[in-house]
């Protein structure tokens, strides 16, 4: 979740107070405004599979994001009309979700890791003290993994690239190396195995 979202909506909800009031009409057209870019999003989405054959292919699935971006600023804003604190009730959800789904949040993974520094100094030092490649042994991997992980995050969502390969790639291999019949995303098992190992160590 961008870091920008709640204190831009913030401001939003205050130029919005100040100008129409924290009213019964004023929150049902805050609810209605998310409806309506629920259906912008809609129609950009009709507009790139060209469904009307009067107008075509209208849209590109980047003006479709863009609307969907909108759904959830206007979202967002209608929340704090709910509550007084929309950023924990929305990290809640967050995590319930995740929950359900088995995943386990980065912040939550890594609550009690060292820093990314001293672990890539511990990762460097093993690799190189070791007697060979095949004698490093599976917490090397799994920190190596995290670690990786860890930068990814950093650069992610904004600019998803190398390092998201990179640690995409070395989850892939902690999962071969332990034989694990994993669906879903590599790096969520990641954050499981290095909480648990964490838990343990």
């Amino acid at each position: 979740m961008s870091a920008a979202l709640w204190p831009v909506t913030a401001h939003i909800v205050a130029e919005l107070n100040a100008v129409n009031g924290t009213g019964g009409q004023e929150t049902v057209m805050r609810l209605l405004k998310v409806t309506e870019e629920a259906g912008e999003a809609a129609a950009a989405y009709v507009g790139v599979t060209g469904q009307n054959p009067r107008k075509g292919v209208t849209h590109t699935p980047a003006e479709v994001a863009d609307e969907l971006c909108d759904v959830i600023i206007a979202a967002a804003v209608a929340l704090h009309a709910f509550t007084a604190t929309p950023h924990a009730v929305l990290n809640a959800k967050l995590h319930a979700a995740a929950r359900r789904l088995n995943i386990l949040p980065p912040e939550q993974a890594y609550a009690t890791a060292p820093s990314i520094r001293s672990e890539a100094a511990w990762i460097a030092h093993t690799l190189d003290t070791a007697e060979c490649f095949t004698a490093l042994e599976r917490e090397y991997y799994l920190r190596k993994a995290a670690v990786l992980d860890r930068i990814a995050l950093l650069d992610e969502p904004n600019t998803p690239g190398t390092a998201t390969e990179t640690a995409t790639a070395a989850a892939l291999y902690l999962i071969d190396t332990d034989k694990a019949d994993v669906t879903g995303d590599p790096r969520g098992y990641v954050r499981r195995q290095y909480a648990h190992w964490a838990r343990n160590n």
